[in-house]
């Protein structure tokens, strides 16, 4: 029905596409707002509208979509709250994702639901009385729960769920036989599959025959489909069509060439021949739980001589490791978790930098920080003494992270130092850190706005710093700075698409090194300067259906 590339990297895998009743129109987004789509006409409103509640507010369509039919009168509801009226436009269910209070009944007399997990999606039946919840735990499977308004009475109907943790759509049919869900399997998983890259558990649409408990899939296919809704006699979904790999680019600019699939965030050792990356894609039933990191050989033309590697491998999410300029240490962030964990946040998870000697990766790792939060890639000092990288403060707000620097000793891989790096005046955060080959600077990406960013040069004491360049992107898009200290390489978005650009450490214009089709981002400079290695990223958001 509609095809959606948008140039993010992880932030649109949970986006979804909801549909009017009458299949006219469709939201799409979910964490950064929403867009409406004419799917009549095939394209796209440029109103964003920044929450639930400015979907409810705007009229027309979008509160269509985002009430699930005509608003009530005079009722209010938290602004990121998910509303579904019942089909009769007589009865209101809400929750707040990430609680788990469901509130349902007629407008003027709501009644709060107490559930025993979080709530992540809702759906009524047709003559409006009853309504199905699906619950999700802290032990990672979730519950189909019926809930009727009219006696209050709430009864489970199918336990242990393999189901997605966040941003689930119910779809009752008309008939209200049959549950609609996403699940990533129709059995129980077994811990460390989640933790596999290799598994197969991208979710797929469920048929749920509530007479008698068969569960059937209705929609098999690689990638993941999830969000059903029904809507004029169709059953639409979303789906995820995401294709990632690391590619070659001269350093003069020029065509992408593949060297790793399925693969993203490059990293060159410091000899030049070997380049490490990140495995395991963006699947939503296990979001980064999967990620692991693997190394190829390469020769001097940036291309792969060897099979790749595991090189960083563990229970939770594992990022790009970077080597120490003498090739002894890898240094990486991960949430490593002792045992397999079944959530993002569950408990269990840690948030720091790590580091593993570089001749014996697969041995026992050490933990470098203990008090990250949402930890970005670190990068090495030239003389190998130090690391930077990104981090929330746990002690201030989600989502500013700013950067730090750690001093390592270099014979036990244990912490010695630690400080936060002095930020210029105005820059409230940053996305990522890059030393600069002498050593005396450190380069920044800064977020201004949503959609704009900023590169800082900052002397490593904090005491001078400069602007150099203003770039459009709305992602950690990454950079590197070439070998001999004079450029900047990074990424930028230019008609609609993240390309790779080069700036002066100085300022001064920039040059467009890349002008690919899909987005590339994450560019690392090989050591002798002939090569960038970028993520090469082709990120599909699908909306279908079929008949019902």
């Amino acid at each position: 029905m509609y095809t959606l590339t948008p140039p993010t990297w992880f932030e649109d895998g949970w986006s979804f596409y909801d549909v009017s009743a009458d299949g006219a129109w469709a939201a799409y987004g979910a964490r950064f707002g929403a867009r409406l789509v004419d799917l009549q006409a095939g394209r796209e409103d440029t109103t964003r509208y920044s929450s639930p509640g400015a979907l409810r507010a705007a009229g027309g369509p979008a509160a269509l979509i985002a009430w699930g039919g005509e608003a009530p009168p005079d009722l209010t509801v938290p602004e990121y709250a998910v509303t579904r009226l019942s089909p009769d436009g007589a009865k209101v269910a809400y929750f707040v994702p990430g609680q788990t209070t469901l509130s349902a009944g007629p407008p003027g007399a709501l009644q709060p639901y107490e559930l025993d997990g979080v709530v992540t999606g809702v759906g009524w039946v047709t003559r409006g009385d009853l309504l199905y919840v699906l619950v999700w735990h802290p032990e990672g499977l979730s519950t189909l729960t019926r809930v009727n308004v009219e006696t209050g009475a709430v009864q489970p109907i199918r336990e242990r769920l393999d189901a997605p943790p966040r941003f689930n759509a119910l779809a009752v049919s008309l008939d209200s036989r049959t549950v609609y869900l996403a699940l990533a399997s129709d059995a129980l998983p077994a811990p460390a599959d989640r933790h596999r890259p290799e598994a197969d558990r991208d979710t797929d649409i469920y048929a749920l025959d509530l007479a008698s408990g068969r569960l059937r899939a209705v929609v098999e296919e690689p990638g993941d489909d999830f969000y059903p809704v029904i809507a004029n006699g169709f059953l639409y979904w979303t789906h995820n069509d995401f294709t990632d790999e690391i590619v070659a680019v001269p350093a003069d600019g020029g065509e992408a060439r593949a060297v790793a699939s399925g693969a993203q965030i490059p990293y060159f050792s410091s000899d030049g021949k070997q380049l490490a990356y990140t495995i395991g894609g963006w699947r939503i039933a296990d979001w980064a739980l999967n990620l692991d990191a693997a190394a190829v050989s390469v020769d001097d033309s940036a291309r792969a001589t060897a099979p790749p590697r595991p090189i960083v491998t563990g229970y939770h999410e594992d990022f790009t490791p970077a080597w120490s300029p003498d090739g002894r240490w890898l240094a990486y962030h991960s949430h490593r978790s002792r045992l397999p964990v079944p959530g993002y946040a569950s408990a269990g998870s840690t948030d720091d930098i790590y580091l593993r000697r570089a001749d014996a990766p697969m041995d026992t790792e050490i933990r470098l920080t203990d008090w990250g939060w949402e930890v970005g890639m670190a990068d090495w000092s030239p003389d190998g003494r130090r690391l930077v990288f990104d981090s929330w403060d746990r002690e201030g707000p989600a989502g500013v992270a700013r950067p730090w620097i750690v001093t390592v000793d270099t014979a036990t891989g244990r912490l010695v130092d630690q400080r936060r790096l002095a930020l210029p005046r105005g820059v409230g955060g940053t996305l990522l850190a890059s030393w600069s080959p002498a050593g005396d600077e450190i380069a920044l990406v800064a977020r201004e706005t949503r959609d704009r960013q900023a590169l800082w040069v900052v002397s490593v004491d904090g005491r001078s710093s400069r602007r150099v360049a203003e770039l459009a992107n709305t992602t950690y898009g990454g950079l590197d700075w070439t070998p001999d200290g004079g450029s900047l390489v990074y990424a930028a978005l230019a008609d609609g698409r993240l390309q790779l650009f080069r700036v002066a450490r100085t300022g001064g214009a920039a040059i467009q090194l890349t002008r690919d089709r899909a987005d590339l981002l994450h560019p690392q400079v090989s050591p002798d300067g002939r090569w960038v290695a970028a993520t090469r990223m082709v990120h599909q958001k699908v909306l279908r259906r079929r008949k019902l």
